[in-house]
């Protein structure tokens, strides 16, 4: 029996399909941001001189909005959807945080601990793959995928998108080989292209 791959299927993945993984469990900040999402702030840093610290409302006016239908998909090739996404590009955000030519790496951190990092070049080759995405399938984040903000990585497999990088918290530009969760605890590709090897 052949293995059913994204490729096979051009159809919406519905958010009640969509498979999820809590690495760290949900963070506690996430009923506060349902209660009130003016109290979430993005944190640009590292870099970035001085921090800038960016609201959900910041994000979604004061950026172009860009709506772009990916891939979420586990390495083990099991667990996938295809979803609409709709978000600021991340370049974007890091460029009016004004990162310096020497940046080399951007690290996501989610508010439950998790981490990830890509490679500044990568993002400036695809800019329009790589979001800061508030909506999904025309509607906000649901808690269990991120509300209110999560990363994208077109392309790449789900452990590269901050995961699993739901409740994305801050971007931290550096000038070295950051890495984060997979890539240095568990030797990772870096990379993590879709239908490659990562180990």
């Amino acid at each position: 029996m052949t293995r059913r791959l994204p490729e096979d299927d051009p159809r919406i993945t519905s958010v009640s399909d969509l498979f999820t993984y809590h690495i760290f469990g949900r963070p506690r900040e996430l009923s506060r941001w349902q209660e009130d999402s003016s109290a979430y702030v993005l944190v640009i840093k590292g870099l970035v001189n001085p921090p800038v610290r960016l609201s959900l409302d910041q994000i979604r006016d004061g950026f172009e909005q860009v709506s772009a239908v990916m891939v979420l998909q586990c390495m083990t090739n099991v667990h996938w959807g295809r979803i609409a996404f709709m978000g600021a590009k991340l370049l974007d955000v890091l460029e009016y945080a004004g990162i310096p030519e020497r940046a080399y790496k951007v690290a996501l951190h989610g508010a439950d601990g998790y981490d990830t990092d890509l490679l500044i070049e990568g993002i400036r080759q695809r800019p329009e793959g790589f979001l800061l995405a508030h909506t999904m399938n025309g509607g906000p984040l649901t808690p269990d995928h991120g509300f209110p903000l999560r990363a994208t990585a077109d392309g790449k497999y789900g452990y590269k998108w901050c995961k699993w990088c739901k409740w994305l918290t801050a971007l931290e530009v550096v000038d070295y080989d950051y890495k984060g969760h997979y890539e240095g605890r568990r030797g990772w590709s870096d990379e993590g292209t879709r239908g490659q090897p990562v180990i």
